[in-house]
């Protein structure tokens, strides 16, 4: 077996890299823990949480936020369905050639209303849930919502941008 090896020197550091590559390899898929896909927004049941802990509420002001969530998640699905038809309308005037610029406008805007009615519906959630809130809790609930809103809406990607590849310029923020 010897022989085998000082005969075939290359091939043998071949095989003994392959095999350390290969367990490497293992030893990442099997250990390294998946990025969380909701990197970002609240994990669910993290604002009722924050308002127990961090606002103070009691168990009836829980349940009255949660019977408060359910209904505005009732109310706004159907806008975040109607959201994304707006905007699946728009991109597929993509494949039309030519479009006039009064029709893509006109997509344009209907999505702005839709986002419109959204922002308005969450705005008078908030309000509704604010209301639950004593005057002493009330200071806590606005530094809380605050926070929720920037883990909400907060940027999209994290770290340092892109390089645009056509340019080889960084890309802009966005």
């Amino acid at each position: 077996m010897r022989e085998a090896f000082a005969k075939h020197k290359v091939l043998s550091v071949l095989v003994i890299l392959l095999l350390l590559t290969n367990l490497f390899l293992v030893f990442f898929i099997v250990w390294k823990k998946p990025e969380d896909p909701s990197r970002g927004r609240p994990p669910r049941g993290e604002v009722m949480q924050l308002l127990e802990k961090e606002v103070g509420f009691n168990k009836d002001q829980i349940e009255s936020y949660r019977q408060l969530k359910e209904q505005h998640w009732e109310r706004i699905k159907p806008a975040f369905t109607g959201m994304r038809t707006a905007k699946d309308n728009l991109y597929k005037l993509l494949s039309s050639g030519s479009v006039p610029d009064s029709v893509v406008m006109a997509a344009a805007d209907t999505i702005a209303a839709k986002q419109k009615n959204i922002d308005l519906q969450t705005f008078r959630h908030f309000q509704q849930v604010r209301a639950l809130c004593t005057p002493e809790q009330q200071p806590r609930f606005d530094s809380v919502v605050q926070l929720v809103l920037k883990k909400m809406n907060g940027p999209w990607r994290k770290g340092t941008p892109r390089e645009d590849s056509t340019r080889k310029q960084p890309a802009p923020d966005r």
